[in-house]
């Protein structure tokens, strides 16, 4: 499928993402996200507000859920930065713990010493990420949430004698959506992720030469829907975390939690908006280190059927309506520190070219959508 967003040229022919025919897993589920924070009282003081709850808390380490039944979603542990230390997958079975053991930088199947519990395969993808794939996490009672506001169109007008009242308070989280990382070696990466857990490309970001350099990948559950994205992964001139997504029970919630944060002290990072690609309603903030978390509803879903769309890689085309993608959201800015890692992995990657980064500049560098007459 020849979807094209960001005004293409005419002869724009995008190379190919293909799927991996037989994956050594097809992982059905996110897990949780792993980082690493200097102050768990203050992490998990964010985190709250932010609409998760406490799962469960040690000396060293913080376990937060959602409203949806499993254990956790997110973990910090305690250390002496703020840094993005990997994240997990569910397993389709126990089966599938075995199958990963097999592979040759893989981990032997290992019981889960730690609140949750469970067993897991511990992976390095190929930026040298930690990856875990976990069978058998504990489950919790699910936590309340409200139903979605019922809306009144011009059409049907269902809601009669009664206001439309969200409670103010922070929102629910129900679930981890997806994470974003931001990659060197993107094909590679790419790669090990289809071939690896049996993830499937939704929609690739190209260069004007048909590059691709950006992809969000969904899980591949057959005839069952799956989000848009679960994984999203951006050539960029180092590796890194970009932000994860938190699912809210709808626009209202967005638009409250946004007070709360706001109201709080919290840095806005960029929202509230529509995407493009996976239709999310987003509105970005970032926890007390800078690392960006995102609030979303009303997301796209796909079955396997669904083939895979290609557009140019854009500013504007990352969102439909908003506020313009602010400069610094995807940073490209070169700072002497950073210029020595570029330098580094230009000298070392096998894919990152002064081209690529040009291009890469170019492309996330323009007038975005409030530069457009």
């Amino acid at each position: 499928m020849m979807k094209n967003n960001g005004h293409p040229p005419g002869d724009f022919r995008p190379i190919p993402l293909e799927r991996a025919a037989e994956p050594v897993v097809r992982v059905p589920e996110i897990a949780y996200l792993v980082f690493e924070k200097p102050d768990l009282d203050r992490a998990e003081s964010f985190l709250l507000d932010f609409g998760m709850r406490r799962a469960a808390r040690t000396k060293d380490a913080l376990y937060m859920r959602g409203a949806s039944p499993w254990h956790h979603l997110y973990v910090a542990r305690r250390g002496a930065a703020s840094r993005f230390l990997g994240l997990a997958f569910h397993a389709g079975s126990r089966a599938d713990l075995d199958r990963l053991a097999g592979l040759p930088e893989a981990s032997p199947v290992e019981r889960i010493a730690e609140p949750g519990g469970g067993e897991r395969v511990v992976l390095t993808d190929p930026q040298g990420l930690r990856v875990e794939v976990i069978h058998g996490l504990e489950r919790l009672d699910p936590l309340p949430v409200r139903a979605p506001l019922m809306a009144n169109t011009p059409f049907e007008k269902p809601r009669v004698n009664e206001g439309q009242r969200a409670p103010d308070a922070p929102p629910a989280v129900i679930r981890i959506g997806h994470a974003v990382l931001e990659v060197v070696e993107f094909r590679e990466t790419v790669d090990w992720y289809t071939r690896t857990l049996g993830f499937i490309p939704s929609d690739v970001l190209c260069l004007p030469d048909g590059t691709p350099v950006g992809v969000f990948l969904r899980l591949d559950r057959g005839p069952e829907p799956s989000d848009h994205h679960t994984l999203m992964i951006a050539s960029s001139i180092e590796a890194g975390y970009n932000h994860s997504a938190y699912e809210l029970i709808d626009l209202d919630a967005v638009g409250l939690g946004h007070k709360l944060l706001a109201g709080r002290g919290y840095r806005h990072a960029w929202g509230i908006g529509r995407h493009l690609l996976g239709s999310q309603i987003f509105d970005y903030w970032q926890d007390p280190w800078g690392h960006k978390m995102e609030h979303y509803a009303d997301g796209d879903v796909f079955d396997a059927a669904q083939p895979t769309g290609y557009h140019l890689l854009s500013r504007e085309g990352m969102h439909q309506w908003g506020p313009d993608l602010p400069a610094d959201f995807v940073d490209m800015a070169m700072t002497p520190r950073r210029l020595i890692r570029f330098v580094r992995n230009l000298l070392r990657s096998d894919e990152l070219t002064l081209r690529r980064a040009a291009g890469l500049k170019k492309a996330m560098g323009g007038a975005g959508r409030a530069g457009q007459a």
